[in-house]
């Protein structure tokens, strides 16, 4: 293969490598930004005597997702073990949001 058909062969393709940073970045930014302000609330909320496990499930629940989809595309286990740990977490922030705390 020479360097016009390398060249022609990138210019076709559909994914462009500064669109899939971009797109990373951004999830990472993402769950950064919903673990902030879900930890801020949970803070506000729990200084008037308002139960915050609802938030903890939310987030954990959601990094959970995110970690288990990387875990099955990219076939790493260390995805799947904080995949793991965020649902663990999720099911026992859910028992005591149910039982009301």
């Amino acid at each position: 293969m020479n360097q016009s058909d390398i060249l022609t062969r990138a210019r076709s393709e559909k994914s462009d490598e500064m669109e899939i940073w971009v797109r990373d970045q951004s999830i990472r930014w993402t769950y950064l930004t919903m673990v902030i302000v879900a930890a801020l609330f949970a803070a506000l909320r729990a200084s008037q005597g308002l139960p915050t496990m609802d938030l903890c499930v939310t987030v954990c629940a959601s990094v959970a997702v995110g970690q288990f989809y990387r875990a099955i595309r990219l076939k790493e286990r260390s995805y799947a073990t904080i995949g793991a740990i965020s649902l663990l977490l999720a099911a026992i922030a859910l028992i005591r949001f149910c039982m009301g705390h």
